[in-house]
């Protein structure tokens, strides 16, 4: 009896980057798509849209690995529950998420493992990295110039004083500290991981 090989074969998964032996599959960053871990942009293809979420998602292996790696991961507070509990609220409750994975051949158990991450370099950056950034008065002062006072003055509108937007130009400098601290992690975490990305 003759078989048609060729019909029966199909893809199951298509391996999109590997991070040392870790693969990244389409499914994971399906499910990445679907617990919403990037908000898409305005007129976004959805070839960029999956570009993006994989580029993400191999960001969060890394950082996961690395924390894993060097036994960093379990000296922190990790709260994974807290990120499925949003992202199952998000999704209108756990019978919608379900509902939204199955299809994709995904599990609860798979949206915990992305969970997991995110959770992971979360409890880094707020527990590791954040107590690192000291801002000083000069620093808030030069940003108070550069940021309010001259396009303001540039504009012709009134300059609210320093002591208005004190803490919010110190937020935005701590935000600004906090993700240098991050891109630096990330690039020493890639330069102890082999990354191979086969999707563009």
């Amino acid at each position: 009896m003759a078989c048609n090989l060729a019909s029966a074969e199909q893809v199951v998964e298509e391996v999109e980057a590997v991070i040392d032996s870790t693969p990244i599959l389409t499914s994971d960053v399906t499910l990445a798509e679907v617990v919403g871990l990037l908000p898409r942009d305005p007129g976004e293809s959805e070839a960029g849209y999956r570009s993006r979420l994989l580029g993400t998602r191999i960001r969060l292996e890394v950082q996961y690995r690395d924390l894993e790696e060097s036994g960093t991961l379990y000296r922190l507070a990790v709260d994974t529950e807290a990120v499925r509990t949003r992202w199952v609220a998000a999704s209108g409750g756990r019978d919608a998420v379900v509902g939204r994975l199955s299809p994709h051949g995904l599990t609860l158990a798979d949206l915990d493992q992305l969970a997991l991450r995110v959770a992971a370099a979360t409890a880094y950056t707020d527990q590791r990295l954040r107590p690192r950034i000291n801002i000083g008065l000069d620093e808030i002062e030069a940003a108070y110039q550069e940021l309010v006072v001259r396009p303001l003055e540039a504009n012709h509108e009134p300059v609210p004083p320093l002591a208005e937007v004190k803490d919010q130009v110190h937020h935005l400098l701590v935000e600004r500290k906090l993700n240098a601290e991050i891109e630096a992690w990330l690039a020493e975490a890639e330069d102890r991981h082999e990354v191979t990305r086969f999707v563009p």
